[in-house]
């Protein structure tokens, strides 16, 4: 079906039908399968789906998606209707669609249709704050989700201080498992105090694991698989890199900790308390050595090194 404009459509809306045809035309065109509708006033050429008509009320409507919707498509999952939108007008509800008022910035494109961000999605869905963090985590993992996710807040509407506090307990820039487990014990560790816990920031030249700005406290995650003698990350580059690494953090007046993943899966507890140890007088104003309460040599107590003998 060629447009009035000559051009190729795939949407029409009842107004432009009109301008070519009489009802009855269209009402034939629909029963012959030459015309679909996808929703009140707006008709297509291609058989419809989930996706077309999802891009059907992007460009007749302005709907830009939020919400369970925009999470969905980020995922790939299967929309449910009606879908969670936003729109430049006023908010309403229809068969098909909640729509709230007013569109953010930090929008990206998909398949056609416009998307608002991974944070502005979770801050628009109904559902519970584990699932919201879960899908956060991954929207924005790797190294420069931190930074992706600070642009995406300053431009959210509404919702800032639950924003922060979701995002908060939150494992945003982890590049694998092992540091989303390691987030989790120190975040936890530190619930009580006054303090952020980051992944994959720069200090300086380097870039460490997780860093607690507030402390000046920056711990390293090493896996025994990649960082030891003969593992696939140990090179004679990376070995003299990571003593510099830590040199430098020591000038700048950092603390800098070391865990391996052995210590993340079997020794929890220890490493959540020595987190402890190294934050707690840095924040209350102290650099003396904190010696009491200071466990025993690490291979009487750390489960790991007990069972290997």
């Amino acid at each position: 079906m060629d447009g009035t404009d000559g051009a190729d459509r795939t949407f029409w809306t009842t107004g432009q039908l009109l301008a070519t045809k009489t009802r009855r035309q269209i009402q034939r065109e629909v029963r012959d399968g030459t015309l679909h509708p996808l929703v009140r006033g707006i008709y297509s050429t291609e058989k419809p789906d989930d996706m077309l008509t999802l891009r059907g009320l992007h460009e007749h409507r302005g709907l830009v998606y939020t919400g369970r919707t925009a999470m969905d498509l980020y995922v790939g999952a299967p929309v449910t209707w009606p879908v969670q939108a936003r729109h430049r007008g006023p908010g309403r509800t229809t068969d098909c669609a909640v729509v709230r008022s007013g569109i953010p910035g930090g929008l990206r494109e998909s398949q056609g249709i416009t998307l608002v961000s991974p944070l502005q999605a979770v801050m628009d869905a109904d559902l519970p704050d584990e699932d919201l963090r879960a899908f956060l985590a991954d929207a924005y993992h790797g190294r420069g989700g931190g930074h992706a996710l600070e642009n995406d807040l300053s431009v959210l509407a509404g919702h800032r201080s639950r924003a922060r506090a979701l995002v908060q307990d939150t494992p945003v820039g982890a590049v694998s498992l092992l540091e989303r487990q390691a987030f989790g014990i120190v975040r936890e560790a530190l619930a009580d105090l006054p303090v952020t816990v980051l992944l994959n920031q720069m200090v300086g030249n380097y870039c460490y694991d997780l860093v607690i700005p507030e402390a000046k406290v920056a711990v390293e995650i090493d896996s025994y698989m990649y960082h030891a003698a003969t593992g696939q990350g140990s090179t004679l580059r990376s070995f003299v890199k990571e003593r510099w690494k830590d040199n430098e953090a020591t000038h700048r007046g950092w603390v800098l900790q070391h865990y391996t993943d052995a210590c993340i899966r079997f020794a929890a507890a220890q490493v959540a308390e020595d987190i402890r140890r190294a934050v707690l007088p840095r924040i209350r104003g102290r650099s003396e050595v904190q010696d009491d309460g200071l466990p025993g040599a690490v291979w009487t107590w750390h489960p790991a090194l007990r069972w290997s003998g």
